[in-house]
Parts: C-alpha cells; sequence; structure tokens
C-alpha cells in the first residue's frame, strides 16, 4: 500500500497557513497525513506548533521587486528550496504537494514536478499571483477562490472551490464570545483588525476614529494591533473605557463573534470569513499587495464600505462605521440569519472540495 503523506507547502503568514490546516484536517479524515513545508519565521513556527502537525522549516521569504543583491540572495534560497523539498518529499515518500500559498509553493511543487508527484495549488485571491500563474502549467488541478480568477490561469485545470474557511470561526454564538473576551454584549461592538501583522497606517486612524467615536456613541471596540504597534495604540488610549486591544489574538473566532461590525485590510481570507459571519465591514486594502489585489477581493464582499488607504482619514472612517450602526438597528427585526445558517447555501465548505477532488484522484482506496 502506497504512502498516505501529503506534503502542503504554505508559507508566509497565517494568511496562507490556516487555509493549508484547513485542508489537511479534511485530508486526514479521509486516511492521509498531512506535513507542512513553512517560512522559518516565528509566526509560522508558532502557528504549526500550537496546531500540532510535522512541519520542515525553509529559509525562504518573499521575492525582491528589483533585481539586486537581495534578488541573488533569494535565487540562492530558492534554489537551496528546491533541493531540500526533493529531500524531504522522497523522505516523507509523499504522494502528492499542495500548494496553499507563499514563495515555498515554488521549490516544492517544482520539487514534485520533478519527482512525478501530483501537484495541486490554490489561489486565494481574486488577482491572480506570479507564482501561481506559472505552478498552474504544471499542476493536476489549480483551486480558484473567486469566479473571477479563472481568467488568468492559462491550463483550464480549474475548481472553483471557495476559500477554506475555518470552521471553528463558525462554531461561538455572541454571547460566548463576549463573555470569553469579558466585554458587554448589548452594545454595537466594532473590531479592527489589520493580519496576523498589524497595519501602521490603519492602526493609527482607526485608533484617532474610534477612541473618539466610542466615547460618544454607545459603541465598544476590539482592537488588534500587531505586535509592532501595541505599545503605541495602548499608550494612546489609556484609560478609555469602551476600548480593548490586544496585540495579537490567535483564535479570532471570539473578536469576530462578538462584534457587530468590523474594519479591516482585505486579505482572501478576511474577505471570505466576513462573508462566512455576514459581518457588515470596513474594509481598507492594503495598498503595496501584489497587482493591488486585495483591492479586488474588497470588491467580492457585497455591502462593504470600501475606503482606500491614501482616502482614508478619522473622519471619513468615523462616518462608515455610523452608517453601519444605524444599518444594523433596521436589520435587528428582519431576523437575518445566523452565520452558520449562511453557509447552507453551499454545496460543500471549500475545504471539503478541495479534499475531495484530491481524494478522487490520488485516494487511498486508489493506491
Amino acid at each position: 500500500m502506497q504512502s498516505g503523506n501529503i506534503i502542503i507547502a504554505s508559507s508566509g503568514t497565517g494568511g496562507h497557513i490556516y487555509p493549508g490546516i484547513a485542508v489537511a484536517r479534511e485530508l486526514e479524515k479521509k486516511g492521509f497525513k498531512a506535513v507542512f513545508f513553512i517560512s522559518s519565521n516565528a509566526a509560522s513556527l508558532e502557528i504549526m506548533k500550537d496546531e500540532g502537525f510535522e512541519y520542515v522549516a525553509f529559509n525562504l521569504a518573499g521575492m525582491p521587486r528589483k533585481v539586486s543583491f537581495s534578488f541573488a540572495v533569494f535565487a540562492v534560497k530558492l534554489t537551496a528550496a528546491f533541493f531540500k523539498s526533493l529531500k524531504y518529499i522522497l523522505k516523507f515518500k509523499a504522494r502528492a504537494v499542495f500548494g496553499a500559498g507563499g514563495y515555498i509553493s515554488v521549490p516544492a511543487a517544482c520539487a514534485a514536478w520533478f519527482l512525478r508527484k501530483k501537484i495541486y495549488i490554490h489561489e486565494q485571491n481574486s488577482l491572480a499571483g506570479a507564482a501561481n500563474k506559472f505552478l498552474n502549467l504544471i499542476a493536476s488541478k489549480t483551486f480558484i477562490s473567486f469566479e473571477g480568477g479563472k481568467k488568468y490561469f492559462k491550463k483550464k485545470n480549474l475548481v472553483l472551490s471557495g476559500y477554506p474557511v475555518r470552521k471553528e470561526i463558525l462554531s461561538v454564538s455572541k454571547q460566548e464570545a463576549c463573555d470569553a473576551l469579558g466585554v458587554a454584549q448589548n452594545i454595537f461592538t466594532v473590531l479592527i483588525f489589520g493580519g496576523s501583522l498589524g497595519a501602521v497606517k490603519l492602526n493609527e486612524i482607526a485608533v484617532k476614529a474610534m477612541a473618539e467615536l466610542s466615547s460618544k456613541e454607545n459603541i465598544q471596540v476590539l482592537h488588534i494591533t500587531g505586535l509592532k504597534n501595541y505599545d503605541e495604540v495602548s499608550a494612546s488610549v489609556k484609560n478609555k473605557k469602551n476600548y480593548k486591544i490586544f496585540a495579537y489574538m490567535r483564535d479570532i473566532k471570539y473578536a469576530y463573534c462578538a462584534s457587530d461590525a468590523v474594519i479591516s485590510r482585505a486579505g482572501a481570507g478576511a474577505v471570505f470569513e466576513l462573508k462566512a459571519l455576514n459581518k457588515p465591514a470596513v474594509l481598507t486594502p492594503y495598498p503595496y499587495a501584489a497587482g493591488n489585489h486585495q483591492f479586488y477581493n474588497a470588491k467580492e464582499l457585497d455591502g462593504a464600505i470600501i475606503i482606500e488607504e491614501k482616502d482614508l482619514t478619522p473622519q471619513n472612517l468615523c462616518e462608515a462605521v455610523i452608517k453601519l450602526k444605524n444599518a444594523s438597528k433596521q436589520e435587528v427585526s428582519a431576523q437575518k440569519p445566523s452565520h452558520k445558517d449562511a453557509l447552507l447555501g453551499q454545496v460543500l465548505p471549500a475545504q471539503e472540495i478541495i479534499a475531495n477532488t484530491i481524494d478522487g484522484e490520488l485516494g487511498l482506496r486508489n493506491g
């Protein structure tokens, strides 16, 4: 009987790693064992250790945008990562590689191609990245989150899967979440976060807007700053009654479920999580994302208020939040469906679509 090992290549921040974990959980149910290839950064290592998966860490970061000495160093590291991938694919007798995002997907998938292993990739964003456009040519299946992603790929081996949203964020009621965070349930609650690394300008403007608004309106704030900005934000909201800050929140389900509206960046993960949870949102796309892909992600979230960072001010952010708060009053009597019911319209969650497709081609029963 063949090995049931599958490599999941998923580097960078939680936005790439958590979807990989969601897929890994589904693959485990089908008898496979997932081994992760990740970056050696602290965030990736901490997530892996918490989740309990076997992993191999690679010293590889994002590709420099300009030809320089840094680009030469990156090329050397990329080549080293290819040979390291060969070694560990053989060591684990892996039958396939699933690229869940980040630059580690390239050497891992190329090593799999060299060894004649199956390759699967997932494009999370509405605007496909250069790495996945290339890997699509050698992949058995390319999974995409957004319908509009189809036009970017030459090889039409596409499966519209959606984005693997962690099921645990759908498992908590607002009361449970408020109790866990120690906040009031009957106050309009705004969650602010900029992704696992935080967002300097978003933090700066949001804290000016919401610190003032929370003192004037019946609003409380949950602000996840990121480690870099925590001290600065903490000092600026000191003694604010309805303002709670967190440097980082690994289990973000409580903050999501306690909130009535969200201010955030527009990574694919945030967009799909907000959609799954039926959360009104103000989205400020990260302006330096490749191809401005976060702006296009944001446009996929129906009803979201989009304010580009160059246009963001405390005043228009306050106005957007008030607009969402007033709209929420009108929806109270409309019996808006819960986030658990909201996903019933989907045939299957993305991670199940991905795992079922891989199992259909590679399943242990076929080995």
